[in-house]
Formats: C-alpha cells, sequence, structure tokens
C-alpha cells in the first residue's frame, strides 16, 4: 500500500531539516582504505572497524521488495607491520541483525597489503571491499556495504595525482573436482583520470567494469558458463564555488552485455544486451552532499546492482520491463564525532516516471575505525643483541 503524497512530504521535509540541522564534515562515501604507514616497522596495534545500522527501504513494486534492517557489523583484527611496506591484518568478521539471537555470518579475516612501488599497493585475501571500489550505484548496490560487505581474492591499488584505479577479483564459490555447484567470482575495475584541473574546475573521466562469470571446468553441473559484463564511462565536471562548496554534473554511460545465458529456469535472463544514460547534477557544501538525476535504459541488467535501475524483477522470473526511466534524489550528511568516529544520516528517492511509482529509503550508520597501539615487537636477534650488551 503506498503512502499519501501528504506524508511523503512531510518525511523528506523533516528528514532535511535534521540534516541541515547538524553541524559536520561531509564525505561522500564509507571508504576505509588504509594507507601504509611509513614509520610503522614491526609495529603491533589492534584495529576495530565496525558499523552499526539502520536502514529501511520503503519499495513496492514489481521489480524489489523493502528492507529493514537494524543491527552491527565488528571486524576486530590484530595489525602487524613487518615493514614500512608490508602489513598482515588477522581477525574475524561479526555481522548481527538485531531480532536474530545467533551472529547471521561469522568470517575469518587474513589480509596481507604489500606496497610493490611508489604507487601500487597489492592485497592478497580480504579485500578493502563494497563502497571502497566507488563504483555508481546502478553496478553495485548501496546495501552490500552491510549485507555482504566481506570479499576474498586478490586487489591492486593504484594512486597518483592524476589517476586512481582500483583492479580486483572476490572469489565467491570455490569448487572441487567433481561438486555439484558451479564456480563463482567477480572482476572489477574503477578507475578515474584527472585530465583537466585548475583552481576552481576539475574534469575527470570515469572508467568503471565488472564482470561476473559463474561456470568452471571441473563441477559436475549441467549448467552451462554464464558470463555478465557491465561497463560505464562518462565525464565528471565539479566546479568549486567557495571554499566549502562544490557542483557538479556528471554525464554517465552504461552497457550491459550477458553470454551464455539459459532461455529459462531460475536463472533464466530475457535479455543478453541493454544500455542506459545517467544524468546527474550534485551540489555538496560543508554540512551535506545532495544529488539530481535521471535514468533512462533499455533493457539493463546489473547483478550486483540497486535492482530500482533494472529491467528485470529480483523476486519475479515472470516480470520484465524494457524502458526504464527514473528521476534520482540523494542527500546524505556525516557527523564527525572524531578522527576515527563518525555518525552518517542518509537518505534517497526514486521516481518510477513510466509506472508511476514512488520508492525511497533512510539509514542511519554509526562507523568506528580505530587502530590501538600495543607495542613495537622485536626481532630474535635484536632480543639477542639486546641481551648480550646487558
Amino acid at each position: 500500500m503506498h503512502l499519501s503524497n501528504k506524508y511523503i512530504f512531510n518525511l523528506v521535509g523533516s528528514l532535511l531539516f535534521i540534516l541541515l540541522s547538524i553541524t559536520s564534515a561531509w564525505s561522500q562515501d564509507f571508504k576505509s582504505i588504509d594507507t601504509l604507514c611509513t614509520n610503522c616497522d614491526r609495529e603491533l596495534a589492534l584495529r576495530l572497524e565496525s558499523t552499526s545500522f539502520f536502514q529501511n527501504n520503503e519499495y513496492i513494486n514489481d521489480f524489489t521488495k523493502g528492507f529493514t534492517g537494524i543491527g552491527f557489523y565488528a571486524k576486530p583484527t590484530l595489525e602487524y607491520y613487518f615493514t614500512n611496506s608490508t602489513k598482515v591484518n588477522g581477525g574475524v568478521y561479526l555481522l548481527k541483525y538485531s531480532g536474530v539471537d545467533n551472529f547471521t555470518q561469522t568470517l575469518p579475516i587474513f589480509t596481507v597489503q604489500q606496497r610493490l612501488t611508489k604507487n601500487i599497493d597489492l592485497v592478497f585475501g580480504s579485500l578493502y571491499s563494497t563502497l571502497n571500489h566507488g563504483i555508481e550505484e546502478p553496478l553495485f548496490r548501496y546495501d552490500n556495504y552491510y549485507l555482504d560487505n566481506v570479499e576474498y581474492g586478490l586487489q591492486f591499488l593504484y594512486h597518483s595525482e592524476s589517476v586512481t584505479s582500483d583492479l580486483w577479483i572476490n572469489w565467491d564459490k570455490f569448487i572441487f573436482t567433481g561438486d555439484p555447484i558451479q564456480e563463482e567470482f567477480e572482476i572489477g575495475s574503477v578507475s578515474e583520470f584527472q585530465l583537466w584541473s585548475t583552481e576552481k574546475l576539475q574534469f575527470n573521466i570515469p572508467i568503471q567494469a565488472l564482470i561476473y562469470h559463474k561456470g568452471g571446468q571441473i563441477d559436475s553441473s549441467p549448467n552451462p558458463a554464464i558470463y555478465l559484463l557491465n561497463e560505464m564511462t562518462g565525464i565528471k565536471l565539479t566546479y568549486q564555488v567557495s571554499e566549502s562548496r562544490n557542483v557538479g554534473f556528471e554525464p554517465l554511460f552504461f552497457w550491459y552485455q550477458g553470454t551464455g545465458l539459459p532461455e529459462t529456469g531460475p536463472n533464466a535472463e530475457l535479455f543478453d544486451r541493454g544500455n542506459a544514460l545517467y544524468l546527474k547534477a550534485t551540489y555538496d557544501t560543508k554540512h551535506f552532499s545532495s544529488m539530481l538525476g535521471y535514468w533512462r535504459s533499455n533493457t539493463f541488467i546489473a547483478p550486483f546492482g540497486e535492482h530500482l535501475f533494472s529491467s528485470i524483477s529480483d523476486f519475479d522470473e515472470t516480470f520484465s520491463d524494457e524502458s526504464r526511466q527514473l528521476i534520482t534524489g540523494k542527500f546524505s550528511i556525516e557527523k564527525t564525532i572524531s578522527e576515527s568516529i563518525k555518525l552518517v544520516l542518509r537518505t534517497n528517492a526514486y521516481y518510477d516516471y513510466e509506472n508511476n511509482d514512488f520508492a525511497y529509503n533512510y539509514g542511519l550508520y554509526f562507523v568506528i575505525n580505530e587502530a590501538f597501539f600495543i607495542g613495537k615487537i622485536k626481532t630474535k636477534e635484536e632480543k639477542i643483541a639486546s641481551r648480550d650488551r646487558n
């Protein structure tokens, strides 16, 4: 049952009032990528990454269903620097929903991060995942941040004055010879190139790609191998109005292509290729960030994207709609409590122009990412030398 327009307007107005009433420092995302410390040789620390969340998705349409999640995830790890360019984290990931007695996920965490060159880091094991990649929402659903946070595989991070890049492989399902299930993994690439920059204006080119593979050569499954490819590129123009205000315009182009798709069954896809245009206008201040967008697509599918942008339903395999038009609006604000603690409030709205459907969500997040220094660990040789001196 849809809410009345009066109720919706009151809700949005209340949220905007809260947004404008909080004094904060604005950040666009939940990135937790850690730059290796240059003077942390053989240092041991306890790192705590944690997010307490309340997320409510009010979706009542044929493409996806609403969802309310309240809970937290915690990722305590021991962090040790073998050298200034080699770091290891080991610990556990715990996901707990309110109303559920046990943990929904309990996963081991082990990460090796190695600086290969001045600009390139290699990450093995548990990756800098989900929103750290900076993928556009039509390709990667925001809710994956707390629904499916852990990614395991291999990652290359590149950063320079004019280029940032993230290349990774996330191995979802490993198989042994004769297993009845197929292996599953994703390969992702997110890069942004700064072509031109002045004191006030920046002109960047983003390029993103996600490949989903389901198949394998050693399993006993009769199903064919499936490949789904999503790509995005466009232009990002940002103009600095003042020290604390920026405006931006982003015309973005998306493509989709699938191969090996079955014609019937639970994994059947009706479309093997598609495209989309997403026009975004942004306005950011010291206190909040906002975006107004227009989405137009034709037979577009993204397996990890927000379902509201898709041409197929995520719960009804008989339903599809080739052409989609959405008007989107987003507001987000961050209250910086300390260097390692922040409180984030966000709300998104989606109006389906062709189906006259209004969907919205809002969420509150309390994010902690702190390292507690334990001590500097001596090597065996250093201990012997110190003992001999004494």
